[in-house]
């Protein structure tokens, strides 16, 4: 485990130089043209290099993302994954894809961040030299307002938007650090990667590791459920938190077994080995949770896994 001393202190955003954007995105064609508007939008947007990692995506959204970039002027790189796993898309751009930056701001491909967002979060860094990570809340939604209470009380990564230090980024980098290939809940362990830094099983969990902005924001399109499309969306999620909700509970105990260097390349092989170790106290019951009763039967019935070809990005779109 490549962990840095508990006195290590992160060095302040700098003043110039990029701020590196991931845009993770599946199957987004209606939102993934706004949300890279809203990003040149931005008052720092002549400082933002852009990196779009589209994954599993089927409908169109490469043309739109790849007409929005050329259009707004934005320095970039545009990418094709052909397996649908946002935990899979981080970690490629966390290894492979980004430029060297002093700030990595990640966020999803259906929103759109205010104006102010990445200078908020930047200058939040600066003033916070002893946190590692930033993190915004959301403007919209009918939860929004129970989720900024709860992320100003208990700090923690949202996936819409948030900034990693490049600093903690290289760090993670040399150590070889990634997330399990189809972990739900990618976001949540980079929290927990930021809040340990880097050290699950010594380095104790510091909430101060990551500082929320409350000034930076991002909305969310409305949904509404009368509408088929946001129906079968809020079905796909859903089943998705179900899933996740199994996963985490392996997660834990690989964690505490093996800290973030020990944990397996895939999340849904990390949870059936789990469940086969106990089964009678770890697999769900339906009376219980129906749905991750659901989702289980759905990851036993699966094929195998994804090919090497289709875990390998494919650059459609560069632009300086």
């Amino acid at each position: 485990m490549d962990a840095m001393p508990m006195t290590w202190q992160a060095p302040s955003v700098p003043a110039e130089g990029p701020w590196s954007v991931a845009v993770f995105a599946r199957n987004e064609a209606e939102r993934i043209g706004h949300c890279l508007r809203a990003l040149a939008r931005c008052e720092d947007a002549a400082r933002l290099h852009v990196t779009v990692l589209l994954n599993g995506t089927t409908d169109g959204s490469a043309a739109i993302a790849a007409s929005a970039l050329r259009e707004a002027r934005l320095p970039g790189a545009l990418y094709d994954i052909p397996h649908g796993d946002k935990s899979h898309a981080v970690n490629l751009f966390l290894h492979r894809l980004r430029p060297a930056a002093g700030l990595y701001l990640m966020m999803d491909g259906y929103v759109e961040i205010r104006p102010d967002a990445p200078r908020l979060l930047a200058r939040r860094l600066a003033r916070r030299p002893d946190a590692l990570a930033a993190a915004a809340v959301p403007s919209t939604g009918r939860s929004a307002a129970a989720l900024r209470r709860s992320m100003m009380e208990h700090p923690g990564l949202h996936g819409s938007l948030f900034a990693l230090r490049g600093g903690f980024v290289e760090r993670l980098a040399r150590a070889g650090l990634r997330l399990p290939r189809g972990l739900y809940r990618g976001d949540g362990l980079l929290g927990s990667m930021v809040l340990h830094d880097l050290d699950a099983l010594g380095g104790g969990w510091i909430g101060s590791r990551i500082a929320v902005e409350p000034g930076a924001s991002w909305a969310n399109p409305p949904s509404h459920l009368w509408r088929w499309r946001d129906l079968r969306r809020h079905g796909r999620r859903m089943m998705q938190q179900a899933r996740g909700r199994l996963q985490n509970a392996a997660l834990r105990s690989a964690l505490y077994a093996g800290g973030f260097a020990g944990l397996p390349e895939d999340a849904d092989r990390m949870l059936l080995d789990w469940i086969a170790a106990d089964p009678a106290a770890r697999a769900p019951r339906p009376w219980k949770d129906p749905l991750a009763c659901l989702a289980l039967a759905r990851i036993r019935q699966s094929g195998p896994g994804p090919s090497p070809e289709g875990l390998e990005p494919r650059l459609l779109w560069a632009g300086a």
